[in-house]
C-alpha cells in the first residue's frame, strides 16, 4: 500500500498508511524499524476487521524525512508528528499502541494530549527516555559520534582516526540521521504513570529484564494511576512484538473494554 504524507510543524514529512474500519488505532514501531514492521508481523491484517489502523514511519525511519540534527528529534517534534498525521487523516481522537522506541515516544504524547483515548505501552519502562545500561550505551554513542559528525560537516574529519567499521558506517550515510534520533532521547525527560491522561495497558515480557525491573521498581505507584500492568511470561523484548498470538488478544480486549 502506498504511503500518505503529513507535514509536521517544522516541515518534516511523515509517512503513514491507513487501512481497515472502526475505531482508530495508531501504531508506533520500534527503533530502526518502520511501519512495515506491523504488517510483516501480521498485526495490520488481524486488526483491520475491527479497527481503522494507522501505521506511521517515525521521523528518521522508513519513508519519512530524516533530519540530521539532534534537535530535530526532540520529543516535542515526535509528538507533533503523530498529531499532524491525525490531522491530515481527519482523525480527532485515537487509541495509541507503541512498541519499544514507539512506546517510549507514545508515553509522552499520552501524558500531554487528551486526543489519545487509550494507550498500549509495550516493552519499555517508565522514567527517562533512556535508563540503566541502555542510557550508558546511548551516552557512549553520543560522546563518540556527535564530534565525528560535526567534524565531517565542517570538512575537518580525519578518516584515519576511525576504525574500519566506523568508516563503513559513516560512508553508508545512515549515521547522519541514526545517531541524532538515537541520542536525542537522552534529553526527553521523565514520564511517570500518574502523568498519563488515559487508560493505559503496560505490557512487559517476563524475559525482558529492563522493562521487568522497571515494573517491579514502581509497582506501588501503579495503584494510583490509570496504568494496568500485564506481564507475559516467556516473552523477550523481540517476542513482545513477534508473538502476535500471545500479545494481540490482550490488547484487543483492553482497547474494547477500557473506559475513557
Amino acid at each position: 500500500m502506498s504511503a500518505h504524507f503529513a507535514t509536521s510543524d517544522d516541515g518534516t514529512r511523515i509517512a503513514y498508511e491507513m487501512t481497515g474500519s472502526g475505531p482508530v488505532m495508531v501504531l508506533l514501531h520500534g527503533g530502526a524499524q518502520s511501519r512495515q514492521t506491523w504488517r510483516d508481523a501480521g498485526y495490520v491484517d488481524r486488526l483491520g476487521s475491527d479497527f481503522t489502523v494507522v501505521t506511521i514511519d517515525l521521523r528518521g525511519h522508513g519513508e519519512s524525512d530524516k533530519p540530521t540534527s539532534v534537535e530535530a528529534y526532540g520529543i516535542d517534534r515526535h509528538c507533533q508528528d503523530i498529531l499532524s498525521v491525525a490531522d491530515h487523516a481527519g482523525i480527532e481522537r485515537f487509541a495509541l499502541w507503541g512498541y519499544s522506541f514507539g512506546a517510549n515516544t507514545g508515553r509522552y504524547l499520552a501524558a500531554r494530549s487528551e486526543r489519545v483515548t487509550r494507550f498500549v505501552m509495550v516493552g519499555v519502562p517508565f522514567g527517562p527516555g533512556a535508563s540503566g545500561d541502555f542510557r550508558r550505551t546511548v551516552t557512549g554513542v553520543r560522546d563518540r559520534w556527535i564530534p565525528i559528525l560535526r567534524a565531517q560537516n565542517e570538512g575537518i574529519l580525519d578518516l584515519e582516526s576511525l576504525t574500519p567499521p566506523e568508516r563503513a558506517y559513516l560512508q553508508s550515510a545512515r549515521a547522519q540521521h541514526e545517531v541524532p534520533w538515537l541520542t536525542a532521547i537522552l534529553d526527553w525527560g521523565e514520564i511517570v504513570p500518574a502523568q498519563l491522561l488515559c487508560p493505559t495497558l503496560w505490557i512487559v515480557g517476563g524475559e525482558n529484564p529492563v522493562a521487568l525491573e522497571g515494573a517491579r521498581s514502581i509497582e506501588a505507584a501503579l495503584a494510583n494511576s490509570k496504568v494496568l500492568l500485564c506481564t507475559i511470561d516467556g516473552l523477550t523484548h523481540e517476542l513482545e512484538m513477534s508473538d502476535i498470538d500471545n500479545v494481540l488478544p490482550r490488547i484487543q480486549g483492553f482497547i474494547r473494554n477500557a473506559s475513557g
